[in-house]
């Protein structure tokens, strides 16, 4: 079944290189995966399940393991190396009616990411659980917009340095809260 899953989800990769996602259909996939319409609709409601199911296997699946503050980094590496080894496909999503699916799936990775630090390096009592998502929804919100912004202006900047600007702004506000709250 996940063979099916995956070579669907690529077929769908494929086309969103030369197709606007609005535009590819079910059909194009069925083809370009060399299976039938029964077999995606056994699989998935529509295309955009599908693109769900794409991130989410492609990405979210291996970040867990990088949910710490020593490692949170190299999950952020990950996410930003994916974006530029599907870059199509990512601007692709971002320039459709999907964008929201883009911008939704990069703020869950980031959100608790950053509630998975916090938790490791505050004590409830340094940080409490309200204060700690305001500041993950804040944070996760403008990682997005610097990692969307990034991808659309053709991976310019080198990702060491959008990850070091990403630490040292979130970094340094989450220990100036803690200190003025």
């Amino acid at each position: 079944m996940n063979l099916t899953k995956k070579a669907l989800s690529q077929a769908l990769k494929t086309l969103m290189t030369s197709i606007a996602f609005e535009k590819i259909t079910i059909n194009d996939i069925t083809m370009e995966a060399g299976v039938s319409r029964n077999t995606f609709y056994y699989h998935f409601s529509d295309i955009n399940e599908l693109l769900e199911w794409t991130f989410d296997n492609e990405i979210v699946k291996g970040l867990e393991s990088y949910e710490d503050l020593n490692t949170w980094k190299e999950g952020l590496l990950s996410v930003l190396n994916y974006t530029e080894e599907n870059r199509k496909f990512c601007l692709n999503t971002f320039h459709s009616i999907n964008r929201d699916r883009l911008e939704i799936f990069l703020y869950n990775i980031t959100y608790h990411m950053l509630i998975s630090i916090m938790d490791q390096s505050y004590s409830d009592k340094q940080l409490q659980q309200p204060l700690k998502s305001e500041i993950a929804d804040f944070y996760g919100r403008g990682i997005v917009a610097q990692v969307t912004h990034w991808l659309t202006t053709r991976l310019e900047e080198p990702k060491d340095d959008l990850i070091n600007r990403i630490e040292g702004v979130t970094k340094g506000t989450i220990e100036l809260i803690i200190k003025n709250h």
